[in-house]
């Protein structure tokens, strides 16, 4: 599969690397004057962006300036025989060059383009820049997190780009399916940033409809507080002797084993954190399991890069940074059970460090294979 990235910061780039993940071979475009902004988002090893390193470890990258008409007729070569283009430009942005979907679609009539936005391609509110935090505000999510007397929470990454290049990926295989399989032709896959988690979180119109009331957030103690009736079970916080924490989910079968295991005098949830605070982490896990509790340790990144589990998984990996200094970073998730291993686990590349390998000569042309 051959994809063309125009993206930028995370929805876009997020849903190339996915895509690279699973074998789909991408040609990244950047801007001469400074590239991608994710270049600088997020921590530095070396004076290297770990989080560039890893987002386009599986991509050829190039740099084209739009505005220019030879540049973009490369840009054209590149999309006649490519099956996906991923952008997260403003709405219009690509029109106004000239290389917008009506355009695209004459010359590539099999072309999927994913385009993803702040607000979607159409609506009075299509042409207003998006932002990740803004979008979660607008899907409906926020106030389901946090407790019912303080101001609603985010969420502490970014979710909604997140979800956006997930439901990317999903239509964008979706419609290669239907052109593939159906005989359909290519198609553009409109997303808002926000529309994936107004999706994910359908319950509160059926709530307002139903009851008249919208749901709002109980805190973290009940796993359903933000919707579902009140039946007993509780997602309890234990702090261990280690420093820590386990999260255990108990409903009513659970407390009776619960209290052959901590006790069975008073409450069975404070029992339970009290029995877990004279353990470690491991210990107190083992046992929860081993009486038929749903327990989990609550990890963090450094507990996650020195976790076996992790590693067997391949869902962390080693890279080694040109210094020579070794570093952790997120495997492949979307890996096939018969992945020869070939993929890089980090690669920082410089502006424009593919463009002999994806253009011909002087003038852009293709390099076959």
């Amino acid at each position: 599969m051959r994809v063309v990235e125009l993206g930028n910061v995370i929805a876009g780039p997020l849903c190339g690397s996915l895509l690279a993940d699973f074998g789909a071979d991408i040609v990244k475009i950047e801007r001469p004057d400074g590239g991608d902004a994710g270049r600088q988002l997020g921590l530095e090893v070396d004076g290297l962006s770990v989080w560039w390193g890893v987002g386009v470890r599986d991509k050829q990258c190039v740099t084209l300036d739009l505005k220019d008409a030879d540049d973009r007729e490369r840009l054209l070569t590149l999309l006649r025989d490519a099956d996906v283009l991923i952008e997260n430009n403003r709405p219009g942005a690509l029109d106004r060059l000239g290389i917008g979907w009506r355009d695209l679609r004459q010359v590539n009539p099999e072309l999927v383009m994913v385009s993803i936005s702040g607000f979607g391609q159409t609506g009075p509110m299509a042409a207003i820049p998006g932002f990740g935090k803004i979008a979660e505000a607008f899907s409906g999510i926020v106030p389901l997190t946090g407790d019912p007397d303080d101001i609603p929470l985010h969420v502490g990454f970014s979710l909604a780009d997140a979800s956006a290049s997930l439901f990317g990926l999903l239509g964008a295989a979706t419609a290669l399916w239907a052109r593939d399989c159906n005989g359909a032709e290519g198609a553009q896959i409109d997303i808002a940033l926000y529309e994936p988690l107004h999706r994910m979180v359908e319950l509160q119109s059926a709530m307002l409809a139903e009851e008249g009331r919208v749901p709002l957030r109980n805190g973290t103690n009940n796993p359903y507080g933000w919707g579902a009736a009140d039946d007993g079970t509780h997602l309890v916080g234990v702090s261990c002797a280690d420093g820590t924490e386990l999260s255990v989910l108990v409903d009513d079968e659970a407390r009776q084993r619960l209290g052959k295991l901590v006790g069975e005098e008073g409450d069975p949830l404070s029992a339970l954190r009290a029995w877990g605070a004279a353990r470690s982490v491991d210990e107190a896990g083992e046992a929860l399991r081993a009486s038929g509790l749903e327990v989990a340790p609550v990890h963090d990144g450094l507990s996650i890069a020195r976790d076996p589990y992790f590693r067997a998984r391949g869902d962390v990996q080693p890279a080694t940074l040109p210094s020579g200094r070794q570093i952790a970073v997120p495997g492949h998730v979307l890996r096939q059970l018969d992945d020869s291993g070939t993929k890089r686990s980090f690669r920082h590349a410089a502006l424009g460090a593919d463009q002999k390998a994806v253009f011909g000569d002087e003038r852009g042309e293709r390099i076959d294979g």
